[in-house]
Parts: structure tokens; C-alpha cells; sequence
């Protein structure tokens, strides 16, 4: 367990963090292949379950670092910072509820779908491409914060490409809503505890161009580049149905 738990330089933070990122989209792209040749439903209940599994299993291993594994961090745990309430939680708990109702046919989950598909490649992907690495300290660490990011994305590039999931217009008013309510409650949560839970108090630390501005400014500039980044992600989807029109 030494690997996991020796604390290791920034660079060294950096590095591992950009090799995990190439072969996790490996992993995105295989998953695309394999939900778009595979037929068989069986097959399919059987990688959602994997997948499942192992989105499970993160979170699980992420808590035992935090409280068992990592001697640093584990003095410094705190409500302030390490309750499940940033965007990407909620994300990502949409994204396994999704492959959960897909199993069970739950009536919401096109909703979870909605919601993890945006807040997936409007800010997990963010995560992944402008990481900030404060506070994180060992491997795992740095793995299980990857992980929370790009499993995400991996199991809403699964429900496109296994189950024909499809973002619309409609979704994108859906999800704006639903974010702006989480705003709303987490902001609360933030005033009671002195927290800065959605970075609702002050920005992430990282370079990141769609951060303009000290608080509230960045966050009304985020409200109007919601839409236009949500008929970014809509555009896809628009054009494959265009192209399936005309075939």
C-alpha cells in the first residue's frame, strides 16, 4: 500500500495524473465501441453492472483513503471540504442512478441522464482538463479524484452509445433548473457551515478562461455560458439526427 499512500511531489502529481487521463480515454473510446456493436441485452445488463460496480467501489475506496490510507489528509478532515456536495458528486451519483434505472426501467432516468450528461462534460471534463491538485498529496489521492471525474464521463458515453440516450433542447431548460436549485440549497449549506461547496463563495484555483471575475461575477457569467454550453453539448446529438434524416 505504499504506493497508493507515499506523498509525492507536485510534478510527480501532475504526471501520473496526465497518464491516468490517456488511458482513461482508451477507456472512453472502448466503451463507445463496444455500446455501439454489441447487440446482445444480456451483454450489455452485464457491463452496466460492471460499471455499476466499479463506480461503487470508487466512492468506497476514496472514503477509506481519505479516513484510513492517507496519514496526511485524514488530520485534516473536516465537513468544511469533504462532504459529497460539488457539482461533480452530484454528476456523478446521476450518472449511477442512470445505469440503475436502466436495469430496474425507473421512469427518471432520462432526468439523471439529462443532468450527468451536462454537468459531466461541462464539469467533470473541466476537472480533468484544468485540474487543481490542492490538497492532494499520494497516488491515491490523485487516482480516486481522476476517477470521480472520468467515470462520469464513462458511463454517460455507455447509456449514449449502449442505450441511444439523446440530450435535447428540452434538457437543456431541465438541467439549468435543476443546477440552479442545487445552487440555491448548497449555498445554504455553505453560509451554515462556512464552506465553499460548487465554489458558490469563490473560485476554484485553476486557469480556466469561462472564470471571469471575483464572486458574485464569475458566477453570473457561468449562468449565461450555461446555455451556450449546453447547445454545444445539444449539437451532437442535433446532427445525428440530421444525418440519419437524410440516410
Amino acid at each position: 500500500m505504499d504506493f497508493f499512500s507515499k506523498p509525492l511531489s507536485d510534478s510527480n502529481l501532475y504526471v501520473a495524473h496526465n497518464q491516468i487521463t490517456y488511458l482513461l480515454i482508451f477507456c472512453w473510446l472502448l466503451v463507445c465501441f463496444l455500446g455501439y456493436y454489441i447487440k446482445d441485452k444480456n451483454i450489455k445488463r452485464n457491463i452496466t453492472i460492471f460499471l455499476l460496480s466499479i463506480s461503487l467501489f470508487q466512492e468506497v475506496f476514496d472514503y477509506i483513503n481519505r479516513f484510513f490510507l492517507n496519514e496526511i489528509y485524514s488530520v485534516t478532515i473536516s465537513i468544511q471540504k469533504d462532504l459529497p456536495l460539488q457539482l461533480c458528486h452530484f454528476a456523478y451519483w446521476l450518472s449511477v442512478l442512470c445505469l440503475l434505472s436502466q436495469i430496474y426501467n425507473n421512469k427518471h432516468k432520462q432526468f439523471y441522464f439529462n443532468c450527468a450528461y451536462f454537468l459531466g462534460f461541462s464539469g467533470a471534463l473541466q476537472g480533468i482538463i484544468t485540474v487543481d491538485l490542492t490538497g492532494i498529496f499520494t497516488f491515491s489521492d490523485m487516482l480516486t479524484l481522476h476517477l470521480q471525474h472520468s467515470l462520469i464521463i464513462l458511463n454517460v458515453l455507455w447509456l449514449i452509445f449502449a442505450y441511444n440516450y439523446k440530450f435535447t433542447k428540452k434538457s437543456i431548460l431541465q438541467t439549468f433548473l435543476f443546477t440552479n436549485i442545487l445552487v440555491v440549497i448548497v449555498s445554504f449549506i455553505n453560509y451554515i457551515i462556512d464552506s465553499n461547496y460548487m465554489f458558490l463563495c469563490s473560485p476554484p484555483d485553476v486557469n480556466n478562461p469561462l472564470l471571469i471575475g471575483d464572486w458574485p461575477y464569475y458566477i453570473l457569467v457561468l449562468e449565461l455560458v450555461f446555455f451556450i454550453y449546453g447547445y454545444i453539448l445539444y449539437l451532437p446529438f442535433k446532427l445525428r439526427e440530421i444525418f440519419i434524416t437524410k440516410d
